[in-house]
């Protein structure tokens, strides 16, 4: 049983629904949510960022970089996606092949190394813009397991798959007590120290002045 005298129900609290205004028609009207808009009719004609501008960007970024971007690199990628339906198809308007599944595809550097994926192709073409000497898959020891690069004595690996697959995670962990138990030197680069904006310079610097 329950005493509702000493413990009485709670009466519900209804708050007041303030009226809002429109952003396009100045017009009041009552809605709980997070609209900002009063109808369909006005949030379509909101600003909208032009597809031409999207292709231009795309086609520009091309021309700097010697390649396309990937969708954590655009700034205006939910847009995009928004105005030709997927970013690939974003892609395929500008006039260029979308990228291909991580690691689905092999990419050749600069300095004609052979690499795994489109992230491992950008930190050789770090290494060999800069000049810097480095050795691709090598070894670690006298073990089946190779790093990515390896710069006179420091190994650097680029863990791509981090968190995506237990398999993948659990070849990480073995090298990573490989590496411990040898006292060896790595330089460990994620996915996110390379898009959306790359910290290469931050994390490989210091194997140019040594």
């Amino acid at each position: 049983m329950v005493n509702n005298k000493k413990f009485p129900k709670r009466k519900p609290v209804i708050k007041p629904i303030v009226p809002k205004i429109c952003k396009k028609c100045k017009k009041e009207f009552y809605d709980d949510k997070e609209r900002k808009y009063c109808s369909p009719a006005c949030y379509s004609k909101r600003p909208i960022f032009p597809a031409e501008k999207i292709i231009e960007e795309i086609k520009e970024f091309y021309e700097k970089n010697g390649r396309i971007p990937v969708k954590r690199e655009y700034h205006a990628y939910r847009v995009a996606r928004f105005r030709f339906g997927t970013w690939n198809k974003a892609i395929k308007a500008a006039g260029f092949d979308p990228n291909p599944v991580l690691f689905a595809k092999k990419h050749v550097a600069k300095d004609s190394h052979i690499c795994d994926s489109l992230s491992e192709m950008i930190i050789d073409d770090w290494l060999f813009t800069r000049k810097v000497l480095h050795e691709k898959n090598v070894p670690y020891l006298n073990t089946l397991f190779t790093a990515d690069f390896k710069v006179k004595d420091i190994f650097i690996e680029f863990f791509g798959l981090h968190k995506e697959l237990k398999r993948y995670d659990q070849l990480m962990k073995t090298k990573l007590k490989i590496i411990k138990d040898n006292n060896l030197k790595l330089i460990a680069i994620y996915p996110k120290d390379i898009f959306p904006k790359p910290r290469l310079n931050e994390i490989l610097d210091d194997i140019i002045s040594k």
